[in-house]
């Protein structure tokens, strides 16, 4: 973990804690600085995840102030390091349904800058929130990058055995998501209706040194998935 991740938590567990409530103001920049001994660069980085999960807001000329307390069991759809970093405080489980090696197809090379011999490990999964269906996630690993993953690791946390195990600090990721109807496979999996309504969640991941590793699609259980998204004005 890094050092501005490290901070983020250790702000965040104040708060869980109730050291702070919503409302109240945290120490300023340079306060935090010189508490946790790091750049005021580091800092700034914690402060922006923490804004991002919609955990504080920041007013300019102000301070630094602690957000209500989010309603509980949402999706922030801003924050991606996987379901078991976003919903902290629930049972996220996952079945696989398929596992594989191959050389993808051109649009999956292109997502992630790959040779046309190169591999990925393919992995398909049911994620489940307190044991309700909560969408199908289907991922493209770029092996060079991820060179290890297993079904076991597959049916726990992907991400934790990513950052954890194989050392890769995950930068930033891009977002794409529209609804949208099931197909008839879908709906099986989702033990819904085909047609009914879903929100697809379109995601590439980035190491931190740019480098795209995975590429995956989301479809939601419309039922069972809720939304949020932080915005600071």
């Amino acid at each position: 973990m890094l050092k501005y991740e490290h901070i983020a938590n250790n702000i965040e567990k104040f708060i869980a804690n109730g050291q702070y409530q919503a409302g109240d103001k945290l120490p300023s920049v340079e306060e935090l600085k010189t508490n946790y001994a790091v750049s005021k660069s580091t800092i700034i980085k914690a402060l922006e995840v923490l804004e991002k999960e919609g955990t504080i807001f920041q007013a300019r000329g102000s301070g630094i102030y602690v957000r209500n307390k989010r309603i509980d069991g949402y999706v922030n759809l801003l924050k991606t390091k996987g379901f078991s970093d976003n919903l902290q405080d629930h049972d996220i489980s996952s079945l696989v349904v398929e596992f594989d090696e191959f050389i993808p197809d051109e649009a999956v090379r292109a997502h992630l800058k790959l040779n046309q011999n190169e591999k990925v490990i393919y992995i398909k999964r049911l994620r489940f929130l307190d044991n309700q269906l909560l969408c199908i996630e289907t991922s493209y690993f770029n092996k060079r990058i991820v060179p290890t993953l297993d079904t076991q690791i597959a049916t726990q946390s992907i991400f934790n055995h990513i950052q954890e195990q194989l050392d890769i600090n995950i930068g930033f990721s891009d977002i794409y998501f529209y609804v949208d109807f099931l197909n008839k496979n879908e709906s099986q999996l989702l033990e819904l209706n085909e047609g009914d309504p879903c929100m697809r969640h379109e995601l590439i991941f980035h190491t931190n040194k740019g480098m795209p590793f995975d590429y995956s699609n989301i479809v939601y259980h419309f039922k069972n998935a809720k939304f949020f998204v932080p915005i600071q004005s």
